[in-house]
């Protein structure tokens, strides 16, 4: 655990030290996400996932609250479609609480090439943490590395979010972050994303921690 910890450390730190080099008036958030996801085979090909998240900001204080519920089948090898719900629950102290829900379909391919694995991913979603209407493609490159007799896994990804309505890319998502497999059953995430806002100036630092389950 300790080498996961100093490596995000360090690669959270360069990250922050190249966007404040890259312009001093940039509008820097941060938020940490803690998830549990809990995965259960139904049928062959046939998955079913529950995955509750809490979402805190900068000063710890509770952001959101999610549930989210995907199923998903994977007709051909490396090929998975799938589609998930997501209720999100947002506290505010100057007005209601907001409740929203989410909808969206997805398509990801993945290929192993000797211990890499590449995969792609369409995603098509009514809603984003950033703007709560409108219609969205998200779309994902990400890379997984198996290290060998290691429990460790890299990981890196890049995703670039598109809004319909407006046709234009509005933010990109770089992440870096590692799995740690307890057993054969679970894995803890741990990563860090940052989002980069083409139409401002202004970054979000995502730091993230999960648990993973599979039945």
């Amino acid at each position: 655990m300790k080498i996961i910890l100093r490596y995000i450390w360090l690669t959270t730190s360069i990250l922050l030290l190249a966007g404040t080099a890259y312009s001093q008036s940039t509008d820097n958030e941060f938020q940490s996400r803690t998830k549990i996801e809990l995965d259960l085979d139904l049928l062959k090909g046939l998955n079913l996932s529950l995955a509750p998240e809490v979402r805190l900001d900068e000063s710890f204080s509770v952001d959101k609250y999610l549930l989210e519920s995907t199923l998903s089948y994977k007709p051909l090898k490396g090929l998975e479609l799938g589609g998930s719900y997501r209720f999100i629950i947002n506290p505010r102290n100057d007005k209601a609480t907001e409740y929203l829900n989410r909808f969206a379909l997805y398509a990801r391919y993945a290929y192993k090439i000797e211990r890499w694995k590449p995969s792609l991913r369409i995603k098509y979603t009514n809603y984003t943490e950033d703007i709560s209407k409108g219609t969205f493609l998200r779309y994902r490159a990400k890379l997984n590395y198996d290290i060998r007799k290691c429990r460790l896994t890299p990981m890196a990804s890049v995703e670039a979010f598109q809004d319909l309505e407006d046709n234009q890319l509005y933010k990109f998502r770089y992440g870096l972050g590692v799995r740690y497999k307890l057993n054969k059953h679970s894995a803890i995430d741990l990563s860090y994303n940052l989002d980069y806002y083409m139409q401002e100036y202004r970054n979000k630092h995502i730091i993230k921690i999960g648990y993973r389950y599979s039945f």
